[in-house]
Parts: structure tokens; C-alpha cells; sequence
């Protein structure tokens, strides 16, 4: 009998965690946003990193300060977040790790060029970018956080679907999004492992804050002296599957169903 799908939800599991390097457990970035794969199963196809990640996640003043500063110094045309194929993900706990050896890190190159390369005495050049610490050029399997030029055609980002107003069928507000939850039974990536899918989406009915997790699963509001401070904060939160969704935007969500005809979030 095969195991069942592996589950996650992307605010509490994911987004804003260390990723790492398997082979040395070097620090390369965090993870600041997703790309998403839209579609009638839309899949997670890498992880974003980076202020041009970060900033249209947080939003507002802050948000856009932090973008457009990365891309005043990053000088290039159309500048976008770093990105890390998921296929190269290998474990996700209380850090992301991913294999790989010597990366050509977009990030590196960058700081080389335009902050280490400008000391007085200091070593490194662009064209050692290419190489490992040994001179030599990078192996074909070298693990590889790329530049991206804007939103690739065809991708969405995973905290576009965060922090969005829900309306019912009527039209009605019914909540805002606090959290995705992820289904590892996707497509094949790179023939490696199957990608993580969104399945749905929690709802909660006053505020689009951030979750801990007490709210879901068996034991519902354990502890207690926290479930109160979620109830009072977020009050009643709800489950809305994937098909139950009839469409989203930037800005808005629409359900098929009513609200009370959501599940809870007890068996999560």
C-alpha cells in the first residue's frame, strides 16, 4: 500500500525558513516567496528569495522600498528574486535543504562585483564566479540559485493567494486568507520527486495575521491559553478545498460554497 502525500502549510512550514546547503550546510538564502505553477492543479515549481521576493509579499510602504532599493543597486533591465528549482530540495524541517555542491550563486556574484571587488587588497573577480574554490569549473551537478528577469510567463507567486479578502458565492466577505496547504502528489519534477500542489486554503473570519498551528489538527486549541488568543484574534477559522474555489486575483477570492459549508480545521 503506497504512503499517503506528504502535507504541509506554506506559512507555518515553509515561508520564511533557512535553506541550506546538504553537502556543507552553508546558509544560502531563506525562503521568501513561491512560485506556483497555475492551473486546475496548480504545483510548487521553486522557492523565492531575495527583496524582490520578500517586498511584494510585505506590501505597502516597506514592501516597495525594500524592492526598489535591490533593484537601484542590482542595475540590471528587468531584475527579479533569486530562485531555486524544487526538484533540489531534499529536506524540509526546521531548515530547507538542498543538494548540490558549488553553486553559481547569483547572490555572491553580485556582492563579489559590486561590494568585495571595491576594497582596497580584496580577492575575487567576476570570472572566478564560475569556479569553485579550487579553481576548477563548477560540476554539472552544481547546485544553481539564479537571477530571474520579472515573473517567469505562465507562474504566480504562492503569496498572492495570502492576506487576499474571501467573498462567498453571494458576494459576501467571508474572510481573509491566512495560510495554503501543500499536497506532495504533483507532477514529477525532474524526475526526482513529485511537486507540492496547493490543496486549500485557511480562512479565517476576521484577520489575516499570522498562524502557530494551534488551530489545526486533532486536539484543537491546544493549548489552551493560546487557542483563546487565536479564537479572540482570528475567530472561527475554516478549511476551503482547491474545488471549492471559483477564482482568484491579486486582490480577491471567490468560494463556490457558503461558509458554513466549509470543513473546520480539526482534522488538519
Amino acid at each position: 500500500m503506497s504512503e499517503p502525500a506528504r502535507v504541509l502549510h506554506a506559512r507555518l512550514h515553509l515561508l520564511d525558513r533557512q535553506v541550506v546547503r546538504e553537502s556543507d550546510d552553508r546558509l544560502l538564502c531563506k525562503v521568501d516567496d513561491l512560485e506556483v505553477r497555475p492551473g486546475d492543479r496548480p504545483y510548487v515549481t521553486a522557492i523565492l528569495s531575495g527583496p524582490l521576493a520578500l517586498g511584494p509579499r510585505l506590501g505597502g510602504l516597506p514592501g516597495w522600498l525594500m524592492s526598489e532599493t535591490d533593484r537601484l543597486f542590482r542595475g540590471e533591465e528587468r531584475p527579479g528574486p533569486y530562485r531555486i528549482e524544487m526538484s533540489a530540495v531534499t529536506e524540509i524541517g526546521s531548515a530547507v535543504r538542498v543538494a548540490g555542491h558549488r553553486q553559481d550563486l547569483a547572490l555572491e556574484r553580485w556582492l563579489t562585483r559590486n561590494v568585495v571587488s571595491r576594497i582596497p587588497g580584496a580577492a575575487g573577480t567576476p570570472e572566478q564566479d564560475a569556479t569553485d574554490d579550487g579553481g576548477r569549473e563548477a560540476p554539472e551537478n552544481a547546485l544553481r540559485v539564479r537571477e530571474r528577469r520579472e515573473d517567469r510567463p505562465g507562474t504566480m507567486r504562492l503569496a498572492g493567494l495570502l492576506g487576499r479578502t474571501v467573498r462567498g458565492p453571494s458576494g459576501e466577505v467571508a474572510g481573509n486568507t491566512v495560510d495554503v496547504r501543500l499536497v506532495q502528489d504533483g507532477p514529477l519534477l525532474a524526475e526526482v520527486q513529485q511537486a507540492f500542489r496547493p490543496a486549500g486554503l485557511l480562512i479565517s473570519r476576521r484577520r489575516a495575521g499570522r498562524l502557530f498551528g494551534y488551530e489545526r489538527g486533532p486536539g484543537l486549541w491546544r493549548p489552551s491559553l493560546l487557542g483563546a488568543l487565536v479564537r479572540r484574534m482570528h475567530g472561527e477559522i475554516r478549511y476551503a478545498e482547491w474545488d471549492q474555489i471559483e477564482s482568484y486575483d491579486d486582490e480577491e477570492i471567490t468560494l463556490r460554497v457558503a461558509w458554513d459549508r466549509l470543513r473546520t480545521t480539526a482534522d488538519l
